[in-house]
């Protein structure tokens, strides 16, 4: 079975609100936040030539929301969202070999992110940080959202078997 994850929407008040979670979780005081930042790994990204043979160095910076059971954790790493395995599988991912797109590379972390049930949604920054000497870096950044709503007319991602 494959697990569906859907584009988010806005509303009137301007904020992000999953359509799955938002009669669940009714304020981000029932959430938290898991930060990976600036997980700078070499990658074979990009559409031109000298891109597709020689690695470049990026940064990746992931927040992903959960549902906020601190209090009942026990201290066990089985109860709170690993980031740890967030970033083996990031890493697993780029030593498949060369993507195209920032854009591409993206939303396979997003999948990679939101395999864990517990992840809520997750905002991921991918910049090349070597292109244009003028610049620290160029970028692209994405907000994805976990939906079980298999009747909605959005467009849905489905995660690789």
């Amino acid at each position: 079975m494959k697990k569906k994850i859907k584009l988010n929407s806005v509303f009137s008040s301007g904020s992000w609100v999953t359509e799955v979670n938002k009669k669940k979780l009714k304020t981000d005081t029932e959430k938290y936040k898991i930060h990976i930042n600036n997980l700078v790994l070499p990658a074979l990204i990009g559409i031109h030539p000298h891109e597709k043979n020689k690695k470049q160095k990026i940064s990746i910076n992931i927040i992903l929301s959960v549902p906020d059971n601190t209090k009942n954790l026990d201290d066990n790493i089985e109860n709170v969202v690993s980031y740890e395995h967030i970033v083996q599988n990031i890493k697993k991912l780029l030593d498949k070999g060369h993507i195209g797109l920032l854009e591409s590379l993206a939303e396979k972390i997003a999948l990679i992110c939101l395999d864990d049930n517990r992840v809520i949604d997750v905002k991921i920054k991918i910049e090349k940080l070597e292109v244009f000497k003028e610049t620290s870096s160029v970028g692209i950044e994405i907000f994805r959202t976990k939906s079980l709503d298999s009747s909605s007319k959005r467009k849905i991602y489905e995660l690789p078997k």
